[in-house]
């Protein structure tokens, strides 16, 4: 029993030489990988959301910003466990700094 006492760290070995696999480590045939525009700055009003400049860069496969959302989608861009009051991206202003505004991904 290890009641009291330190546990052993099995993998310590391969933790310390860094032969560890992480998630991070893995990459597989067509993975893409996302990245979030987040805003610099708070309580800021969005004037224009334009993704058209990252969807022509080589390697870009989708570009979500709040023009994919709304009445020609189906899809309010809104979610949340109890009241669906969180947006995926920010529409008319960003409340603080590090709210999403854009979602990229590429190869």
């Amino acid at each position: 029993m290890f009641i009291g006492q330190a546990l052993p760290m099995l993998d310590a070995e391969e933790r310390v030489l860094g032969r560890v696999n992480y998630v991070l480590n893995f990459e597989l045939p067509g993975m893409l990988t996302g990245k979030i525009l987040r805003s610099p700055l708070p309580h800021a009003q969005l004037v224009t959301v334009d993704g058209s400049r990252a969807e022509r860069l080589a390697g870009a496969s989708a570009v979500l910003t709040r023009n994919d959302f709304g009445s020609k989608t189906g899809f309010t861009g809104k979610y949340g466990r109890v009241f669906r009051d969180q947006t995926v991206v920010a529409f008319d202003e960003v409340r603080f700094v590090g709210d999403p505004v854009a979602a990229v991904a590429a190869d």
